[in-house]
Order: C-alpha cells, then structure tokens, then sequence
C-alpha cells in the first residue's frame, strides 16, 4: 500500500509540474509584449528610445509559427490593431498570419496599410458647439494651423512615432491664445505609416532604430515610400503639402511628364527613375543601367532636408522595396527592420511580397548583402552602393548625417 500510495504521488506531481509549464502557441503569442510606450498625459514627459521590433537579429530557427498575435494598440499608438500586432511580433517573417492572402482574388482583406487617429482631449474647455484647436511640435504654437471640432477631442491623423506635441483649445479662435496648453506623446512603434486621399502603402521611412550612432533613430519627414500617385484626390495633395514633399521619385517603366502630387500652391518636381519590369534578376547588382538610377535617385536622397522625397514605383512593392533596402541598410537599421519594412506592403492587400522561399526578393537581396565584406550590415550596403553603383562617398555620408542625428562622418570622407 505504501509503494501504492507513493507512486501516485509521483505521478500526480508530475502531472501537476507538466500542465503548469505548458504554455500554447496561442496562448504565449497573445500575451503583451513590454513595449515601454506612454499614455498621453498632461504631464511633461520624454519620448522613449524608438522600439520598431523585439528582436534584434535575423537568424531565426525553422519557419514562422504561423499564429497571429491579437494585441490592442495603446491609445497612443498610430497603427490599427492588426499593424500593431505584427510589429509586436517577435519574427517579421511572420506577415503571413496577418495578411493570410493578397490579390484581386476577393480573399484578401483590403487596404489596411493607413494609420489611426489620435484622439486628442479637452474635456475642461466650456460647452460649445464649434471648438478651435491648434497642435504644435512647438510649445510656441508659431504658424500652428487653427483647426476646429464639433466634440471635446480633436481626432489627430498622421502624427510622427515617438513625438510629443502641445496642443490647446477654445470656444473661440480668439481665446487660444490664452487657453490651458496640453502635451501627447506619440508611442514609438516604428514605422509612421500615413493617409494621403487616394493612396495606399505610404509610410515614412524614418523612426526606425538604426546602429550609426547610440540610441540612433532615423530622421522622420525626408523621404517617404508609397504606391503611384495616379488616383492621389485633392484632399491627398493637401497632405502632400502639409509632409512638405517636394520631389516625385517615379521607378515605373514610363514616369509622367509631371506629377499628379503636383498642386496650383504646391509644386512637385517629378524625377525619372524608371526601373523596368522583369528585371528583378539583376535590381540587386545594378546591371542593364540600373546603377545609374540608383545613383540619381540617392543623389537626390542627399537633398532631402531642402527637398523632402516621395519614391514609388506602381504598388510600392519591388523596385520602391529595393530602393527602401538599401537606404535602410546604409541608415544602420537592423535586418529585422529593413525586413519588416520591406513585407509592411501585404497590408495595403495588392502585393505578396513573400519574406522567404524561391520567389522572395528580400530573402536574396540578404543573401547577397551578408556575401560582401564589412563588418556590419550598414557597412556592407555601404560598399554595395559605392563601389557596385558609383555613388561617392559624399553623398553617402551626407545621407547619413542629415537621416541620422548625431552621426559624424569619418576623417577623409
């Protein structure tokens, strides 16, 4: 009885330690992430240091688990609660899971490549019908825009990751002046995706980390990737001017004479940069003259600070993915990122975009990449893009300098 009695006491404290050390796939995936982001506050506060992703390496063992992480966005989070979720993930390989499909075969879920707005709150200011609000990056509110609401918020469209903004409202256009001043910090979940009227996949490259300097963080609002500005409304040329883009950078095969960015008040230079189709075998290297291209095309990266950029070619997969890469890659930003950005694209519900496998781009343009010598990956892209392209050292390290705050050129260059 005593050998009984002992043996199932073993076996129930095994059973017991199994079933409390089990965790599902869906269970552990599910749980939230610490991400260190801040709610919005009157109080003053710092931004955090820029988190885009969880992992900062991309080796990964075996393939993407294939489960979808189902987070909330914090209030103070740009992305819906999908893009959220997927950049929560800890492997970006996993996009498939949150954009199952893509296409025009009626599976896919539609353009869900927009950011949320955020709701920014007086609740003290008097009953009124119309409020007028300004928002501000500057406490001074200098040539801050008087914008106005029906309701004691202001729903706040295409902030920057990681920004604080001041804000202040009234009944009257005439008491702002005097009106109590508020604070929101923006979380800084990379990358600032954007609505522009009668576009898709537009996001700011910058807010990503990158490795440059310590705590480096890429410059937001110089150069932005998008689909074609074909169907761009008037109200997307307003936000055209409001981003202070400047420059159309067109990768199609036949680029307008002019750019449908373009406004009566807001010129934009349009540049040629047309990649041909079917070339994707040889984007990589720069063969077929598409070196020279390239080489125009960072030439004028090097002038975004005066002439803000916005690049695409048709669905801003491809080419603008290639293009992306290799700007990235010479910001320092990590693979995981340079990744993540690249397969962003499935959520405006047109392009696949695979992130591995025979047909993936991106898991060749890496391979390539990590073949060439240097003992970083920005310096691998570094020595790509001016010994295989012919862009100069000056225009590299200018890029640099003016994308990344506090990088300093080496001696020499």
């Amino acid at each position: 009885m005593k050998k009984q009695a002992l043996f199932v006491l073993l076996l129930s404290s095994l059973i017991l330690s199994a079933c409390n050390n089990s965790v599902t796939p869906s269970e552990s995936n599910r749980s939230e992430p610490s991400s260190g982001e801040q709610q919005p506050s009157s109080q003053s506060s710092e931004p955090s240091s820029q988190s885009s992703s969880q992992s900062s390496s991309s080796s990964y063992s075996g393939e993407p688990s294939g489960v979808a992480l189902e987070l909330t966005a914090p209030e103070n989070d740009i992305h819906i609660d999908l893009q959220y979720s997927y950049l929560k993930d800890p492997d970006w390989r996993n996009i498939k899971a949150y954009i199952p499909t893509t296409g025009a075969d009626g599976g896919n879920k539609g353009d869900k490549s927009a950011p949320k707005a955020l709701s920014f709150k007086f609740e003290d200011v008097a009953d009124a019908q119309t409020y007028y609000v300004q928002i501000s990056k500057d406490n001074t509110f200098a040539n801050a825009e008087v914008r106005t609401s029906t309701k004691k918020s202001y729903d706040f469209i295409n902030a920057e990751v990681g920004t604080k903004y001041y804000y202040r409202a009234a009944i009257s256009q005439d008491a702002l002046a005097t009106a109590t001043v508020k604070e929101y910090q923006v979380a800084d979940t990379a990358p600032r995706n954007l609505k522009v009227g009668g576009m898709i996949n537009f996001r700011d490259q910058g807010g990503w980390k990158s490795s440059l300097v310590p705590n480096g963080v890429i410059k937001q609002g110089l150069y932005y990737r998008c689909a074609q500005f074909n169907s761009i409304t008037s109200e997307g040329k307003k936000v055209i001017k409001e981003l202070g883009i400047k420059v159309d950078i067109d990768m199609r095969d036949r680029p307008p004479s002019s750019s449908p960015a373009s406004s009566t008040d807001w010129p934009v230079e349009i540049i040629d940069a047309h990649v041909a189709s079917g070339t994707e075998n040889v984007r990589w290297e720069g063969s077929n003259g598409i070196a020279a291209t390239y080489k125009k095309i960072f030439e004028a990266i090097a002038k975004a600070d005066e002439k803000p950029i916005a690049l695409h070619c048709t669905h801003g997969a491809d080419r603008t993915g290639i293009t992306s890469f290799f700007l990235m890659g010479l910001l320092g930003a990590s693979e995981d990122d340079i990744g993540r950005d690249y397969v962003l694209t499935r959520f405006a519900g047109e392009r696949a975009v695979p992130p591995t496998g025979s047909s993936s781009e991106i898991a060749k343009w890496f391979t390539k990449t990590n073949a060439l010598a240097g003992a970083t990956f920005a310096d691998k892209t570094y020595k790509h893009l001016k010994d295989d392209f012919g862009i100069s050292a000056d225009t590299l390290e200018t890029i640099r300098e003016k994308f990344v705050p506090g990088y300093t050129r080496p001696a020499g260059n």
